[in-house]
C-alpha cells in the first residue's frame, strides 16, 4: 500500500486542477495548543460533584440498615399485653433514608424520640446492628387521669385509690396513674363505697356517682346539769339537750361538764334506729389535794388509810371532811382535817418537825471522842438530841480498839449508851473465853497467869531418880488444857477401830475410861484432827502420816509441855508438891485422892498403896477423883500421861542457856517421849511422887494422854523439829 501512496499523489477533495502546494515554515506545538485542547469548567465541577454523589449514596445503600421503630403502650384491661401506639417518631441522625414505615440506618447508636398525644415523650436510644433488617418496639406511658365523684350534697367524703387516702370530695382528683384502680369513698355516718374502674389516664377526667349508703343511727342525749359536752369517741358532737346521728359500731360516749366527773359508756349503735337515752345525772367532780413534804418520803393517811409516800395527788370526795395524817420516821406526826369544793386543787406543803429524844451516853475513858453518824461530837460522856431515826454511834481512842453501836430512840424507855474501851490486848482476851467445851466434848480451862516453874527434885528426895535435874522454866504463852484425860470413846471419833484392850482380865476399853495402849504419835495426830474439827492451826508437822515437827506459833490442839505438866501438877503458891494429896508419904485416912493401885488392884498389880482404897480394881471412869489445886482432874492418876517433850535425862535444864528457858517444847529429838504422873497400876510410892519421870516409845496399859493448846488467832506458821 505504501507503494501506492508514494506513486500516487495526494490531492484533496474538494480541490480541482493540479495547483501546486507551497511548502510552509515548520513550528513545535506549544502551550497554548494544549489549552486549547482541555479546559475545567463548572460542568466539570457539577460532574464531579454528581459522581461523588452517586458514589456515597451507592456506599449509603450499601451499609446501611432498615430498621422499624415502633410505639406500644401496656393494655389497661391485661397490662401483661401490649398494643400498637400511634406516634410521631424522629430519628436524631443526619444519614437515614425513609422507606415507607422503615428508615435506612448507618450501623451504631441513634437516638429516638416518640411523642403521642396523651403520652409522656420518649427519648430512647437505639442501637443498630449489622442484621439487614431490625425492629425495636419502645414502651409509651399513659399521662395521669383525673377523678371528679359524685355525692349527696353536704357530704364530704374521704377518697383511696388502692387504699391510700388521696383527697376528698371537695375537689378533682388529679395525678391518678392509668389502669385498673380499688376506689374507695369514705363518709362520716355513711357506709365505705367501694368500686373497680379503670382509669383511662391521657389527662382525661372521669366521673363516678358514689351511692352512700346511710349508717347512723339518732340519739337524744340529756343530763343533769344540762349543757354538757356530748363527745362521740373523743370528739365532742354538741352539748345536752341533743340529738346526734351516732356511727353504726360499738362507740365510746361520755358526758362531760365542769366540775363533775366524766359520765362514760359504751354504745352498741343500729343503723336507720332512733334512740332516747334516759338524762344522765352527773357527780361532782372530785376535789385533789397534792402533797409535798420536807423532808420529802412521807407517809400519808387519808381517813386512816394509807395512800402513800410524798410528793403524792390524791383525788377526795368533794364537800366531806377528811381527815389527814403525814408521818417519817424521826419526825413527829402532822395531823390536819381537810374538805374541798368539786374539781378544786389543793396544795398541801408540811414541813416536818423532827422528832427528838435525849439519848445519855456514858464514855470511858473519859477523853474518847463521840462520834455519831460519822460526825465528831466531842469527848467524854454527854447527853444528845436525836431523833427517832436509826443512829450509828461511834467512840474511839488511839491505842483502844473502838466499839461501835447502833440506837434507834425511842420514848418507851430511857435512852442510855455505855461505852467502855479496852485497850488492844484487853479486847484481845475478851474475845478468849475462860473455858469452853468442844465438839467432842472436852472440856478446856484457860490459864493466863502464868510464871516461873520449878522443875526436879532434891538428891534428898526420898525416891529421887537420876532424870529428876533440877531447874527452871518459865511459861509466858497462855494455853487451855483439857479438864479431864481423852476418853476411849472420844479417841474411837478419830479411830474407829480403837480398842483398848485388857490386862490380867480386867477390860480398859470403857468409853468413860481413859484411852489406854495409844502411841505417843496416835496421841499427836488425835490432836492434828481434832484441830481440822475446829478450824484451828494445826501444831503437829507431818510427813507421809508421820509427825516429824511443830508449828510452836500454832493455836491448834497439842500435849501438854513437861514444864506445864509439872506446872499444873506440882507447883503452887507456896511450893512444889510431893505427893498428890501433899508431902506427907501417907494418903490421909479416908480420903480418896486419885485412882492409883490400891488393894482392889493386889490381884494383878505387884506393888499397891497400903492401906489404901480408891473404889476402882483398874481404870475409872474420867472425873471421878477431886480435881488438883489448878482444878484439873486425874493429872496425879487414873493414867499416865503423854507429854509433848522428847525424853532427856537432863529435860529442858539446857534449852534455857545461861538463862531461864521460856515455853521450852523440850529436846529437838530423841528416841522416847516423856511420860508423866502415876496411874492405876501405879502402887510403889516413888513412883507416886510428881516428880518421877518415865518414857517410852510405845502405848501401854496405864498410858493416856489429855489435849491442850495455845490460847490465841491463828499466827504465821514457823516450823520447829521434834
Amino acid at each position: 500500500m505504501s507503494e501506492s501512496l508514494n506513486n500516487k499523489s495526494f490531492q484533496p477533495a474538494g480541490l480541482s486542477g493540479e495547483q501546486p502546494i507551497d511548502a510552509v515554515d515548520f513550528q513545535a506545538p506549544g502551550n497554548d495548543q494544549q489549552r486549547v485542547r482541555f479546559r475545567f469548567t463548572a460542568f466539570h465541577a457539577l460532574l464531579l460533584v454528581l459522581s461523588l454523589l452517586c458514589l456515597s449514596f451507592i456506599l449509603f445503600i450499601t451499609l446501611a440498615k432498615s430498621i422499624q421503630v415502633v410505639a406500644v403502650t401496656p393494655n389497661l384491661n391485661k397490662p401483661s399485653d401490649y398494643l400498637l401506639q400511634p406516634a410521631e417518631l424522629n430519628i436524631n441522625t443526619a444519614l437515614k433514608l425513609p422507606l415507607g414505615n422503615r428508615v435506612m440506618v448507618l450501623p451504631g447508636e441513634h437516638a429516638v424520640t416518640l411523642n403521642a398525644q396523651g403520652y409522656q415523650a420518649v427519648e430512647q436510644t437505639v442501637n443498630v446492628t449489622s442484621e439487614r433488617h431490625q425492629q425495636f418496639e419502645i414502651v409509651m406511658t399513659r399521662l395521669p387521669g383525673n377523678l371528679n365523684i359524685i355525692v349527696p350534697d353536704g357530704v364530704v367524703a374521704t377518697i383511696s385509690i388502692d387504699g391510700q387516702q388521696v383527697g376528698d370530695t371537695s375537689e378533682l382528683v388529679s395525678g391518678i396513674q392509668a389502669g385498673r384502680r380499688e376506689l374507695t369513698v369514705d363518709a362520716d355516718l355513711y357506709r365505705p363505697f367501694t368500686q373497680s374502674l379503670i382509669i383511662e389516664g391521657k389527662g382525661q377526667t372521669q366521673e363516678v356517682v358514689a351511692t352512700l349508703q346511710p349508717a347512723w343511727a339518732e340519739y337524744a342525749f340529756d343530763s343533769t346539769p344540762s349543757d354538757a359536752d356530748i363527745s362521740i369517741d373523743g370528739v365532742v358532737k354538741g352539748r345536752t339537750p341533743a340529738t346526734i346521728k351516732v356511727e353504726e359500731g360499738t362507740r365510746s360516749l361520755q358526758i362531760s361538764a365542769e366540775k363533775f366527773k366524766p359520765f362514760v359508756q359504751e354504745l352498741s349503735v343500729v343503723a336507720q334506729q332512733t334512740v332516747s337515752v334516759p338524762a344522765i345525772e352527773l357527780v361532782p367532780a372530785d376535789g385533789v389535794i397534792e402533797f409535798n413534804s420536807e423532808p420529802i418520803g412521807a407517809a400519808i393517811m387519808l381517813n386512816d388509810e394509807f395512800k402513800g409516800i410524798t410528793p403524792l395527788s390524791i383525788a377526795v370526795k368533794p364537800n366531806q371532811a377528811h381527815a389527814v395524817k403525814l408521818y417519817k420516821a424521826g419526825y413527829r406526826l402532822q395531823q390536819t382535817t381537810l374538805q374541798l369544793q368539786p374539781a378544786e386543787i389543793q396544795v398541801e406543803q408540811v414541813k416536818l418537825a423532827a422528832d427528838l429524844i435525849n439519848v445519855k451516853i456514858s464514855v470511858s475513858p473519859a477523853d474518847a471522842t463521840l462520834y455519831i453518824d460519822g460526825v465528831n461530837r466531842g469527848r467524854g460522856s454527854q447527853t444528845v438530841a436525836l431523833n427517832s431515826l436509826p443512829h450509828a454511834v461511834s467512840v474511839r481512842k488511839p491505842g483502844y480498839v473502838t466499839q461501835n453501836n447502833d440506837i434507834v430512840p425511842t420514848r418507851a424507855s430511857q435512852q442510855v449508851l455505855s461505852f467502855n474501851l479496852l485497850t488492844e490486848e484487853e479486847h484481845y482476851w475478851a474475845q478468849i473465853p475462860p473455858t469452853y467445851t468442844n465438839r467432842l466434848g472436852h472440856k478446856m480451862k484457860l490459864f493466863r497467869q502464868l510464871g516461873k516453874v520449878k522443875l526436879g527434885s532434891s538428891r534428898k528426895e526420898d525416891g529421887r531418880r537420876a532424870n529428876e535435874v533440877v531447874y527452871q522454866a518459865e511459861l509466858t504463852k497462855p494455853f487451855y488444857v483439857a479438864l479431864h484425860e481423852t476418853t476411849n470413846k472420844q479417841f474411837r471419833n478419830f479411830k474407829a477401830t480403837h480398842n483398848a484392850g485388857n490386862y490380867k482380865g480386867k477390860s480398859l476399853d470403857a468409853n468413860k475410861s481413859p484411852a489406854l495402849n495409844v502411841t505417843w504419835q496416835q496421841a499427836a495426830q488425835y490432836c492434828n484432827w481434832l484441830s481440822e474439827q475446829e478450824g484451828l492451826d494445826p501444831f503437829y508437822q507431818t510427813v507421809s502420816g508421820y509427825v516429824s515437827g511443830v508449828n510452836p506459833n500454832a493455836n491448834g490442839y497439842r500435849l501438854l509441855t513437861e514444864v506445864e505438866w509439872s506446872w499444873l501438877a506440882r507447883n503452887t503458891n507456896d511450893g512444889l508438891l510431893t505427893y498428890p494429896w501433899g508431902n506427907s508419904k501417907t494418903v490421909p485416912k479416908g480420903k480418896k485422892v486419885a485412882n492409883l493401885a490400891d488393894q482392889k488392884a493386889s490381884s494383878i498389880i505387884t506393888f499397891t498403896l497400903d492401906g489404901y482404897d480408891d473404889g476402882y480394881k483398874g481404870p475409872a471412869p474420867v472425873g471421878r477423883f477431886p480435881a488438883n489445886h489448878r482444878g484439873v482432874f486425874d493429872l496425879d492418876g487414873n493414867a499416865a500421861e503423854w507429854v509433848n517433850d522428847w525424853y532427856s535425862a537432863k529435860g529442858s535444864s539446857e534449852l534455857g542457856g545461861s538463862g531461864i528457858a521460856k515455853d521450852p517444847l523440850g529436846p529437838d529429838n530423841g528416841e522416847f517421849h516423856v511420860v508423866r504422873g502415876a496411874s492405876w497400876a501405879r502402887g510403889h510410892l516413888p513412883q507416886l511422887r510428881l516428880a518421877y519421870r518415865d518414857y517410852g516409845a510405845k502405848g501401854a496399859h496405864d498410858i493416856g494422854f489429855r489435849v491442850a493448846r495455845y490460847a490465841g488467832l491463828n499466827k504465821s506458821k514457823t516450823v520447829v523439829k521434834n
